[in-house]
């Protein structure tokens, strides 16, 4: 007849226990982003992830990629709910993915996107044509506007690379490429044109050596990219705090152009997934080198 005292004291002392137990803490949102936006990043993280932190309501952490695959990678694999790519990682993600990853915001000018042939003034080159049988060098296989797109437009135009160049190399990051056209190891090359001219405008590259010889079209390329199912994660209403974050970035305001100005951007519009179909079908008619 003492049993509904036990169950009473044992339900009294799990109640006990139970609100002795620390919280749970909350997982954080997960961010990676690609090489280029590294030294940035580097440098502002703390800013970028509490401003993102007191958008969200959410703890943010900041994972930064060594190379566009690892970027890919961390997406594809669920190690990351929110990522700044390139133009043909945003449509690798969103095939590999089957759309769980999507575009939700792009800067105004990554919608007319442009890569620059360069070359080394000595060559006074000036057209691409110019350039056969020179040293060239793409950035990383991955990346849109040093390789995937160019290759696209000297192939419209009949160009092989392998074939009309003396020599093809992929220097893996955009200053790189720069930097070994200035140095001489290298005669030509295809870059951001927004790296290139950012690199003329703080004096890391000399514009007497190197020079722009070609500018492509316009195309689509880097974005935000974020998981649709981030909400089962970390809460309701997550995904919609942080597309309402970034869209809300207003140049005027002081604690914003401090965000902007790591984003390297005036401001952002929400973006829509058929904006990449022309970079996806560069990529369907570009023979990428085979991934180590």
């Amino acid at each position: 007849m003492h049993l509904p005292r036990v169950l009473t004291l044992a339900a009294v002392a799990a109640t006990a226990v139970a609100a002795a137990a620390p919280p749970q803490p909350t997982p954080p949102l997960r961010v990676t982003a690609i090489p280029e936006a590294r030294d940035d990043f580097q440098k502002n993280e703390a800013v970028f992830t509490a401003w993102l932190g007191r958008q969200t309501g959410v703890p943010v952490v900041l994972h930064l990629a060594g190379s566009y695959e690892e970027a890919l990678h961390l997406l594809v694999s669920r190690e990351a709910d929110l990522g700044w790519l390139g133009g043909v990682t945003t449509v690798q993600v969103m095939t590999q993915t089957g759309g769980r990853v999507h575009p939700i915001v792009i800067r105004e000018k990554d919608r007319e996107f442009k890569s620059y042939m360069i070359a080394a003034s000595s060559l006074e080159a000036r057209s691409i044509q110019a350039l056969r049988g020179r040293r060239f060098t793409f950035g990383s296989p991955l990346s849109t506007s040093g390789h995937v797109m160019p290759r696209f437009f000297l192939l419209q135009q009949g160009l092989v690379p392998e074939k009309f160049f003396g020599s093809v190399a992929y220097s893996g990051d955009h200053k790189k490429t720069v930097l070994a056209i200035a140095s001489g190891q290298q005669d030509c090359g295809a870059v951001n044109y927004k790296v290139f001219d950012q690199m003329v405008a703080d004096n890391a590259v000399d514009p007497a050596k190197v020079k722009v010889v070609w500018t492509s079209p316009t195309f689509v390329d880097q974005s935000w990219v974020a998981a649709r199912d981030v909400d089962g994660r970390l809460g309701p209403g997550v995904l919609q705090k942080i597309t309402a974050a970034f869209l809300a970035l207003d140049a005027s305001r002081p604690e914003d152009r401090r965000v902007l100005d790591i984003l390297k951007t005036e401001r952002y519009v929400e973006a829509k997934s058929e904006w990449w179909r022309g970079v996806a079908a560069a990529l369907s008619a570009v023979k990428l080198p085979a991934m180590p």
